[in-house]
């Protein structure tokens, strides 16, 4: 039991063998269509829009300025990869599994990622207003300076995953248990959920008064 309590508390991983931009061969947009596993791929400033990708799979990969905006990916598994500056705002990623990825300056706008599967997946400074995570399942995530206003969080398991200066404002995580998760640094105003969902959540003194409106209580 002791070693399973290690790997679980144990930081989270950033990708390995990433591609260098400047010394990668740069791939175009027909080979992200053709939906054949990619490996040590840099992709930059491609604009795939719109488009419908049956699958998208693949390790050491990066992701540099490319757009997936409204794209609609039947399914997406992802080792060791790096998204920056990217747009998958309204993007639709079916069977989203993801280990070691990070997302960096990204626009997650609408993003739907149904009932995903992360791991070591990384969001810093994102914005993620109104993204779909519903009943996902992030395990040793970071999330970090990023927008989640107004996202859907509803029975999301969190283990192990570290929020900091996250605006959570009216984001609904109803049935996502809180417990370990500190919430101390993120701003939860009108933030949606269960009182049983709080136990054992880190909040600060004001957070706690914000939160007081769940019990139906007037503090004097």
């Amino acid at each position: 039991m002791a070693e399973k309590n290690r790997k679980t508390d144990r930081p989270r991983e950033a990708p390995r063998k990433l591609p260098c931009a400047a010394n990668s061969q740069r791939s175009t947009k027909a080979e992200l269509l053709e939906g054949r596993p990619l490996e040590e791929t840099c992709f930059s400033e491609l604009d795939l829009a719109d488009c419908k990708l049956p699958e998208l799979k693949g390790s050491n990969l990066l992701f540099d300025r490319v757009s997936f905006a409204n794209c609609e990916i039947g399914s997406l598994n992802l080792f060791d990869a790096r998204f920056v500056g990217c747009d998958l705002s309204n993007a639709v990623l079916r069977r989203f599994h993801a280990t070691r990825v990070e997302f960096v300056d990204c626009k997650l706008i609408g993003m739907s990622a149904f009932a995903c599967r992360w791991d070591d997946v990384l969001l810093d400074h994102c914005d993620g207003r109104f993204a779909q995570l519903g009943e996902g399942r992030l395990r040793r995530c970071e999330i970090r300076s990023s927008q989640l206003r107004e996202a859907g969080l509803v029975r999301v398991t969190l283990e192990a995953t570290k929020l900091t200066e996250v605006v959570l404002r009216q984001a609904d995580l109803a049935e996502t248990r809180l417990a370990g998760v500190d919430l101390s640094a993120c701003d939860i105003e009108g933030i949606l959920l269960r009182i049983e969902d709080l136990r054992g959540a880190i909040v600060t003194a004001g957070q706690a008064m914000e939160l007081a409106r769940l019990l139906e209580v007037v503090i004097k």
